[in-house]
């Protein structure tokens, strides 16, 4: 009977500490969902629909590098407003949605993979949608937020008119 209660005891007294140990851990510690990852890139996507290029650049962390296809890399958070503000008073951008394939972390680092359908006006006046695919390297900054460090993407087929 001690046996018994010997072990009913320990079973809980273990319960208790996995517990207790598992409220303490803080949630930088914790991989983050795919919709914690995902979020910066979905935000991204609305301020470029927007015609925000700051909202755009906040996005980024301050030493982030985008690597545009057949472009050279463009450092820091100033740069990149810069470049999307071009980007969106050049290119005839109209909207875009992004669609996740996959994301991961590890401590404070996190990647995501995905596509994109982006919609340009031609000077024809025609809408073309070009589809990207793109991979993104995330941080978390000190207020647990996640932002792009590093941005690559290129085209998956040439755009189609609608």
């Amino acid at each position: 009977m001690k046996t018994n209660q010997f072990i009913l005891t320990l079973a809980a007294f273990v319960g208790i500490l996995v517990f207790t140990v598992g409220c303490n851990s803080s949630a930088e510690k914790r991989p983050a969902t795919a919709g914690e990852l995902s979020q910066v890139n979905r935000d991204f996507a609305k301020a470029l629909n927007a015609k925000n290029a700051k909202a755009a650049a906040n996005c980024y962390a301050d030493d982030a590098v985008i690597l545009p296809p057949g472009q050279p890399n463009v450092t820091g958070q100033e740069a990149i407003q810069k470049y999307w503000q071009g980007f969106l008073d050049g290119a005839g951008y109209v909207d875009g949605t992004v669609s996740t394939i996959a994301t991961g972390s590890n401590g404070d680092l996190g990647y995501e993979i995905g596509t994109a359908d982006l919609r340009f006006k031609g000077t024809d006046g025609k809408i073309a949608t070009e589809k990207i695919k793109y991979t993104i390297v995330l941080k978390r900054n000190a207020e647990g937020k996640w932002l792009q460090t590093y941005d690559m993407w290129n085209p998956v087929a040439e755009p189609t008119a609608k």
